[in-house]
């Protein structure tokens, strides 16, 4: 990586899934009793490892395209 980037400047820190449980649910307006706390930060890890993985995939910068914009309704008719 260059000087000045994000690894450089903030260095990469432990995902600690009960912090971001904690932050994040106030956030979304959820409740999280106590009997499920377990069970949401299991999962949490779990899409924070899937979520690492996919980060990882290499990525040809030349091949990334916009996808087009998702408009509802009937689609656009051009002549």
């Amino acid at each position: 990586m260059g000087a000045g980037s994000v690894s450089e400047t903030h260095p990469k820190t432990a995902f600690d899934a009960a912090r971001h449980c904690d932050a994040m649910a106030p956030v979304l307006g959820l409740t999280i009793t106590e009997a499920q706390r377990p069970v949401v930060l299991q999962f949490l890890a779990i899409a924070h490892g899937m979520a690492e993985i996919v980060a990882a995939a290499p990525i040809d910068e030349a091949s990334l395209e916009l996808a087009p914009v998702f408009r509802p309704g009937a689609p656009e008719v051009t002549a």
